[in-house]
C-alpha cells in the first residue's frame, strides 16, 4: 500500500509538473514576431489603498482583499469608505499580490476594495490579452524568485521594479492561441489532479480500514 500510495503521490507532482514545465518552455524558448518589452509598455499596475486601523471594520459595505484571503486566511475586514473607482476590483479582473507570498490572480467574486500589497493589473488590450499576461506574470514569478536566489521566500517586489521588468510578447493572434493551448492543458492537468487525488483518498480509506480491523480482530 505504500507503494501504490507513493505512485500516486508521484502521479499527482507529475501533473502539476506538467503545466508548469509547458508553460516554462513556451516562454524561454519564444518563438518568431515575439518582441521584449517593458511591463510598463503593454499594462499599467494601480496601487491599493493601505488603511488604519480604524478603518477596517468586521462589518461594511465592502469586503476589503487582503493577500491572505487569496491563500488560508478566511477572514474578511470590511470598509463603508466611497473610493475613487480604480481603488476596487470586481469579478474577472487581474491583480498581483507583490509581498510576501506574491504572483498573479484573476479574481472570481464580487465586488471588494483591494489591498495596499496588491496591484490592479490593466492591460493594454490593443498590445496585450488579459488572460496572456496571466500566464506570462505566473510564469514570471519563478524568474523573480531566482533573482532573489534559489529557495527564496516571503518576498516582496517594488511598483518601479515590477514595472521595469523586460517580458516577451509575441503578436497579439499568437496569443489568442497560447492561450487556448494553456487552457486545454490546465483543463486536463486539473482532470488528471482530481484521479490522483481520489486514489490517495481511497488508500488512506483502505488504510485505516485494515487497521481498525486489525486493532478489532476482524482482519483474516
Amino acid at each position: 500500500m505504500a507503494t501504490a500510495t507513493a505512485n500516486a503521490e508521484k502521479n499527482l507532482a507529475n501533473a502539476r509538473e506538467l503545466f508548469d514545465g509547458f508553460l516554462k518552455s513556451t516562454f524561454n524558448k519564444k518563438g518568431e514576431g515575439w518582441l521584449s518589452k517593458r511591463l510598463d509598455e503593454v499594462c499599467s499596475l494601480i496601487n491599493g489603498r493601505a488603511y488604519k486601523k480604524e478603518e477596517l471594520l468586521n462589518l461594511g459595505k465592502y469586503p476589503v482583499l487582503r493577500v491572505g484571503n487569496f491563500f488560508t486566511n478566511e477572514h474578511w475586514y470590511h470598509s463603508d469608505l466611497e473610493l475613487d473607482y480604480d481603488k476596487y476590483c470586481d469579478n474577472g479582473d487581474l491583480l498581483y499580490a507583490w509581498s510576501a507570498s506574491f504572483g498573479p490572480r484573476i479574481w472570481a467574486g464580487k465586488k471588494v476594495i483591494y489591498h495596499y500589497h496588491i496591484w490592479k493589473v490593466l492591460p493594454d488590450p490593443a498590445i496585450i490579452d488579459k488572460q496572456f499576461l496571466f500566464h506570462l506574470l505566473a510564469w514570471d514569478v519563478d524568474e523573480i524568485k531566482q533573482a532573489h536566489g534559489t529557495g527564496a521566500t516571503m518576498m516582496h517586489i517594488s511598483k518601479g521594479s515590477m514595472e521595469g521588468r523586460i517580458v516577451p510578447i509575441p503578436p497579439l493572434k499568437n496569443q489568442h492561441q497560447i492561450v487556448e493551448q494553456f487552457e486545454k492543458l490546465k483543463r486536463e492537468t486539473q482532470r488528471l489532479e482530481v484521479i490522483y487525488q481520489q486514489k490517495l483518498v481511497a488508500l488512506e480509506q483502505l488504510k485505516k480500514s485494515i487497521l481498525h480491523q486489525a486493532f478489532t480482530g476482524k482482519l483474516n
